[in-house]
């Protein structure tokens, strides 16, 4: 049986979008190599071991997950960076160096700083572009409501004491219900 934070972890991951994803990830290989270089601090072998590797491989999807398709130079430079820093963690776990985790961690730390920057500038992009379409929809519906009162037909006063609006003219055709000639709205 899975434990409560496992299920929230795997429910956080499952319904994150990409970019949060890539953030996850580095915010990952951020935890194991710290923990991996407090392990190599304590003289801890099989801890600095284990927390290092599960930092390569973090830093080994993100190579992976690059797409050389949408921007071949940046992706090249990319991948570049991320052999270097995997390079690093994989000379720290051999020999044993924190300094070589250090050399890692500062990197990692500032593509999570551009990452994170780069998330605010897209959410800041989306945001005006939702403004962008309620405004061009709030046109689109005065318009409308423009172009109807322009062709509806004048109102007659309703029973109920009060003006009754009448659809415009373009939505009610006559219905036929066995030869009785009556209106109807189409739908």
């Amino acid at each position: 049986m899975a434990l409560p934070n496992q299920e929230y972890l795997k429910t956080k991951v499952m319904t994150a979008s990409p970019e949060m994803l890539t953030l996850m990830l580095w915010d990952g290989a951020i935890r194991f190599s710290e923990q991996g270089k407090e392990a190599i601090l304590r003289k801890d072998i099989e801890g600095s071991y284990k927390a290092l590797l599960r930092a390569q491989r973090i830093v080994m999807e993100l190579n992976s997950g690059l797409r050389h398709d949408v921007d071949k130079d940046l992706c090249g430079k990319l991948a570049a960076l991320y052999n270097f820093i995997y390079r690093r963690l994989v000379d720290a776990n051999v020999s044993k160096n924190a300094q070589f985790v250090d050399d890692a961690l500062e990197i990692m730390r500032h593509q999570r700083e551009t990452w994170v920057l780069l998330m605010d500038k897209l959410t800041k992009e989306k945001a005006a572009g939702a403004q962008e379409m309620v405004a061009a929809n709030a046109d689109a519906v005065a318009s409308a409501e423009e172009a109807a009162a322009a062709t509806a037909p004048v109102n007659a006063p309703a029973s109920s004491g009060g003006p009754r609006r009448a659809y415009p003219a373009f939505a009610v055709r006559p219905a036929a219900h066995a030869g009785v000639a009556t209106l109807s709205v189409q739908g």
